[in-house]
Formats: C-alpha cells, sequence, structure tokens
C-alpha cells in the first residue's frame, strides 16, 4: 500500500475511533454534568484545602461531605469516592474549586487539550520521521486512543503526567538530565508511575537525573506537610495501603488493571498468592529493562531505551487504570518514528508491536471489556508492546559487532 493511502486509511480509521467516543461522552454528559466523573475527587480536594481543611484531606466522612456539597445528585455514591494522591496535588485544583463543578471540569478539560496539542511541538524537532504528519493527524491519534478519550471523560490527571513525560524526553534529548528530573519529580502524584523509571534512568548512567528530582521532591513533600500537617504526611501512606487492602469499596477493581497485577488478578482469580507473583514477575520485567537499557548501542537507540524504561514502568505499576495508559502515546509517537526512519526495526520486532498497537488502538474492543470488568487483558498487548521492544534493541548490539550478554 502506497504511503498516502496508508495515511488517509489511518486518518478514517482515527476519525472512526473519534466518532464512538464523542457518542459515548454524548450519551453520559448529563452524569458528567452531575459529578459521577472522578474529577469530583479533585475538585473536592481543592474545595477543601481552599476551606482550610487540608488536614482533613485524607478523612473520608469530611470528603464525602464536600463532595456531597457540589455533587447531591449523584445516587451511586454512598460513601467518599477517595482522594488518594499526595496532598500537594490538591494545591493544583484550588483555582478550579472557585467556579462551579461543571465550570470547573470543562476548564480542567480545555487544560488537558491544550496540552495534547501541545505535546506534537514538543516533540516534533526531535522525531524527524514524524514532522511530515500534519497536526490534525496527531490530533486523531490523541482524541482516537480510548485511554485519553477516558481520560478526559473521568477529568482525571493522567495527560498532565504524560506531558511531564514529554517534557522529560526532550530534556534528556538535550543532556539537560537535571531538568528531566525536576520535570519527572512533578509526577510524583502518581509515584508508582514515576519511580520506576526514573531508577531505570539511574541505571542507565544518567545520574544526574537525581540532582533535579529530589529537590523538587523533597519541595514538593514540604508542601504536602504544609497542607495537611505532619500527621496527615505520616497518615498518608496506611489511607493508601487501606483503600488497596479493602480496594476502596469496590472503587479499585484488579481486573480493570491493564498492567502485570491485573492479568495476575484474572489468571490467578481467587488464589493468595497474586501478590506473590505479581512481585516476582515484576522484578523480573524491571530486570530485562535494566539490561536492554544497558546494552552497547548506536546513540540513536535513545528513543527504544526510553520507550522500554515508559512500558516497564506502566507493567511493574501496582495501580494502574485505562486512562493511564494515556502515557502510551509518547512511546507510540517514539516507535513510529523508529519504524519509518533509517535503522528500520527488523520484521519481527515490528509485528509484535504493530500488534500490540493496534489492538490497543481498538476503542470497540476496550469498551466491551470496561463493560465487562476485564480490561486487565489489555495488559498483554501492553507486554507484547515490550516484547517487540526488547527483541529490537538487543540486534542492534550485533549490527555494532558488540556480543549479546
Amino acid at each position: 500500500m502506497k504511503a498516502s493511502k496508508l495515511k488517509f486509511a489511518v486518518f478514517v480509521y482515527l476519525a472512526g475511533m473519534v466518532v464512538i467516543h464523542a457518542a459515548m461522552f454524548w450519551n453520559v454528559r448529563e452524569s458528567v454534568k452531575k459529578g459521577y466523573s472522578d474529577f469530583a475527587i479533585y475538585y473536592g480536594a481543592g474545595t477543601m484545602v481552599r476551606q482550610g481543611l487540608g488536614h482533613q484531606l485524607y478523612d473520608d466522612a469530611a470528603q464525602f461531605r464536600i463532595q456531597r456539597e457540589f455533587s447531591p445528585d449523584v445516587a451511586i455514591r454512598l460513601s467518599a469516592l477517595p482522594y488518594n494522591h499526595p496532598a500537594f496535588e490538591a494545591l493544583w485544583f484550588v483555582p478550579f474549586s472557585c467556579v462551579p463543578y461543571a465550570v470547573a471540569f470543562a476548564l480542567w478539560d480545555l487544560a488537558n487539550l491544550a496540552m495534547l496539542v501541545a505535546i506534537p511541538f514538543l516533540l516534533l524537532p526531535h522525531l524527524r520521521q514524524m514532522q511530515h504528519y500534519s497536526w490534525p493527524l496527531w490530533m486523531l491519534a490523541g482524541l482516537g486512543f480510548f485511554p485519553i478519550f477516558v481520560a478526559l471523560l473521568q477529568g482525571q490527571d493522567a495527560i498532565l503526567l504524560l506531558f511531564l513525560y514529554g517534557l522529560a524526553f526532550v530534556c534528556l534529548k538535550k543532556d539537560r538530565e537535571v531538568a528531566a528530573g525536576g520535570w519527572l519529580a512533578l509526577g510524583l502524584f502518581k509515584p508508582q508511575l514515576v519511580l520506576p523509571f526514573v531508577l531505570l534512568l539511574l541505571l542507565q548512567g544518567r545520574k544526574k537525573v537525581l540532582y533535579g528530582f529530589l529537590p523538587v521532591a523533597a519541595l514538593l513533600a514540604l508542601v504536602s506537610a504544609a497542607i495537611v500537617g505532619w500527621e496527615g504526611m505520616a497518615l498518608y501512606p496506611h489511607y493508601v495501603l487501606h483503600l488497596e487492602g479493602t480496594l476502596a469499596q469496590g472503587a479499585i477493581v484488579p481486573s480493570d488493571m491493564p498492567n502485570l497485577r491485573g492479568v495476575l488478578a484474572v489468571l490467578l482469580h481467587g488464589s493468595s498468592s497474586v501478590g506473590l507473583v505479581a512481585v516476582v514477575l515484576s522484578v523480573g520485567i524491571f530486570v530485562l529493562a535494566a539490561w536492554r537499557g544497558r546494552a552497547i548501542v548506536p546513540e540513536n537507540s535513545f528513543n527504544l531505551k526510553f520507550c522500554m524504561a515508559m512500558v516497564a514502568t506502566i507493567l511493574v505499576s501496582y495501580h494502574l487504570l485505562i486512562y493511564d495508559l494515556s502515557l502510551l502515546m509518547l512511546p507510540f509517537a517514539l516507535l513510529t518514528n523508529e519504524m519509518q526512519g533509517e535503522g528500520k526495526l527488523r520484521t519481527w520486532p515490528r509485528v509484535l508491536i504493530i500488534a500490540a498497537v493496534s489492538t490497543l488502538f481498538f476503542s470497540p474492543g476496550l469498551i466491551v471489556l470496561m463493560q465487562n470488568g476485564r480490561l486487565a487483558w489489555m495488559g498483554w498487548a501492553v507486554m507484547l508492546l515490550m516484547a517487540g521492544i526488547a527483541g529490537e534493541i538487543s540486534p542492534r548490539r550485533i549490527r555494532m559487532g558488540v556480543p549479546v550478554l
């Protein structure tokens, strides 16, 4: 198929996914307006901080009281939709809490759309093979990716984390490791999706990342302490572990997590060994990513190493929901650039990567899995993606005349 025809086919396909997403949003627009979305967590937390109730941020009763004030018509919410993020993030939502909930939701989604618009302009100078793709195609790819649609529908913060990862990527490409560490530290509102990645960067020899990461992380810890107090800081780990242990009364569903934990929760349903097996396999995946990340490869393989670290982080994260897969948009862009560059990917890694990306971009399949509480099956696609990346890094070492360890 000629490149022009393939590009047109992709454009039409993505447009079809966007139409499906628009129809879904139209059907639930009233529920979103009433406060059924996850944005209620952040709006409520911002409201509590603005009202001087930061010390009660991890008090379920206080959270529920505030949430009922702006979403009294949410019939299914019999208790608080728990705010389980570090306290500093609540500060970002204080300005949004100054306007009515529906307006705040719209403004937050506009901010997320602005970040989606900015990402192509941020990345394109460093992705030479992608520069001939038009801006509308970039936007269709973003809006046609189901996890990003869910992030917008729920008013989640996954797109913000994607944007921070994009900033970190650009800084690393420019050898500005300290700045990259600072941007990654700002993403600690989802520590499980940042800390493994930072550790993998360190194992790749990028130790200067810590010079930016640690000071910013320390500053955010002080901000959190100022909001909830030192007693609240001490309570936070216990609060999060309690939510995970009780599955937040049904709000946390492992079978809906498209990561290693979710896959095992479905395969070993009811088994008490799920946690232990998850830890062992997570260590294995992490070691594989670290090993491949230290491979002696051409300089232009940085993109592949970055993708490997991001995908491994997603897989080993203990808590991950469908909207968190929004982060994959960055590896998708980097891999597309690699497949069209001078060092095109070999056949079998390319097949694995294309199969994984195609599966993850098929919204009807994800919708069916979501309706049946089985989004964890998408974890297999993420593992397929990692296998393709890992399979490509090693052969590049052979081309350079370096034996595989």
